[in-house]
């Protein structure tokens, strides 16, 4: 029995008593005025019960506190020694909390000299062992949980012409292989470029020239350089030492053999690398209680369906990546600055990215209508509001299709306005993807809806860079 329940009991306890002492209280001032009150005597004697209950418990509760102490007693030979080894217990504590506050000091001081320059981030002591876990600086690699990235210090004919001929490795749960030569190749392809960085020019000219070997600047440690002989590396994200942040990677060595072995030797290191990643071998659903509609159940499932692509948005994202190109190592790889394009809506409707080279985001009516409506209020909407703005995304979806509305469109208006389904959750899934259908998400965020559970949802893009012809 723990602390909390030792407070529970004892103020149930208190609580009884007095309850006890005001029947009893209102049973004697109800005899003094002549009053007959014969209930209030067996509500007396249906309290004496439950304090007795309590009291059982106290005294359960004592006797295994004293039945626990005199074991202890017993256990160390008596009284004196068992004093004695609480003594010892206590100068061991007290030990640990020195060796601990030493310990703190001593990081403290050198997290301070490195801050002041005083030290190198190879002098720094290691976090990890520099045997099979490596701390990298992260100017190329990032904490990307999905990866496996081949790294070398001497170059292997055999894995290279392996790696050469399958460009393309499919490993369960979407895990990739990442072979940095192919990845550079593969930023000459203009739509990769245009999708990464739509409102850039030139990108060619700022592509670096890197091949496995370069990969060996990451680490922290130049020593570390010679202990990576061939294999390949996952991230498992930023953290720090001693104020100086780093990426934990896991070295995996690889065999030089035939293609079959090397690839039985790929799918072992991706279960062994994620296996303990939420999410990786192991199956997630989602909830099935979308069939029991409340008032906020739009709003609730919102973050579920707002990350989930429709299949053809998927499948355009699936082939970019299935190039073999990381979009985080893209992000490494590509110098040139990504702005925000601005978003013009033309008289007739039609949603135009100017700085983009004049890219059209195309959407269904229904889906327009809704975001143009998220659009208009910058301060966001309630999911459980969605009701008093249905005559307005009326309004908006009439302009978009002037001919009038049909049933079908009523319909779709007064469902996507109802937060007990999930009509406005599919909506923004589609809006969503039909940004990222066009170029990076890290961009495209700033432009579909989004937001946390019972805020409100809004589009972030400034409203400075909005233009309503």
């Amino acid at each position: 029995m723990n602390i909390r329940q030792i407070i529970l009991i004892v103020v149930c306890g208190f609580i009884y008593f007095l309850a006890f002492a005001g029947e009893y209280w209102d049973y004697k001032r109800a005899k003094t005025r002549g009053y007959k009150r014969h209930q209030s005597w067996q509500n007396i004697c249906k309290m004496i019960f439950a304090p007795l209950v309590v009291l059982c418990g106290i005294v359960g509760l004592l006797w295994k506190l004293l039945k626990a102490y005199f074991d202890r007693i017993k256990e160390h030979g008596g009284y004196k020694g068992y004093q004695k080894w609480k003594a010892e217990k206590k100068r061991i504590e007290e030990e640990l909390e020195r060796e601990r506050q030493v310990k703190k000091a001593e990081d403290d001081r050198i997290a301070k000299a490195y801050i002041n320059k005083e030290l190198r981030r190879d002098e720094l002591p290691r976090d990890l062992d520099g045997i099979k876990h490596f701390e990298l600086y992260g100017h190329i690699l990032s904490g990307d949980w999905s990866e496996l990235v081949y790294i070398e210090n001497k170059y292997s004919a055999t894995l290279n012409d392996f790696f050469k001929r399958h460009p393309n490795i499919h490993l369960k749960h979407n895990i990739r292989i990442i072979y940095l030569p192919q990845c550079v190749h593969d930023l000459t392809n203009d739509e990769i470029l245009r999708y990464w960085n739509p409102g850039a020019t030139d990108h060619q000219e700022k592509i670096p020239l890197l091949d496995t070997s370069s990969l060996l600047n990451e680490l922290c440690y130049p020593e570390d350089m010679s202990k990576l002989n061939h294999g390949v590396i996952s991230c498992m994200g930023w953290t720090y030492n001693h104020g100086a942040e780093y990426i934990h990677a896991t070295y995996y060595p690889l065999e030089e053999t035939d293609d079959e072995n090397i690839l039985q030797q790929i799918e072992a290191i991706a279960r062994e690398a994620f296996r303990s990643n939420t999410g990786l071998y192991c199956t997630a659903s989602r909830s099935h209680d979308d069939k029991k509609p409340t008032k906020d159940f739009a709003d609730e499932h919102f973050s579920w369906e707002i990350n989930t692509l429709v299949d053809e948005i998927r499948e355009r994202i699936d082939k970019l990546e299935q190039r073999g190109v990381s979009r985080k190592l893209l992000m490494k790889l590509l110098t040139g600055e990504r702005n925000l394009s601005r978003l013009v809506i033309t008289k007739d409707l039609r949603i135009i990215l100017p700085d983009y080279d004049n890219m059209e985001i195309k959407m269904e009516p229904i889906n327009k209508a809704v975001f143009l409506l998220f659009l208009r209020h910058s301060e966001g909407i309630i999911f459980k509001h969605l009701p008093d703005y249905r005559k307005e995304l009326e309004e908006l979806y009439q302009k978009i299709k002037p001919l009038g509305l049909n049933e079908r469109a009523i319909r779709s208006i007064e469902d996507v306005t109802n937060p007990c389904l999930n009509s406005i959750n599919e909506k923004c899934a589609r809006i969503r993807g039909a940004f990222i259908s066009q170029f990076d998400r890290d961009l495209a965020q700033h432009y579909y809806i989004n937001g946390r559970r019972g805020e409100p949802k809004k589009i972030a893009l400034s409203r400075d860079l909005v233009i309503w012809e």
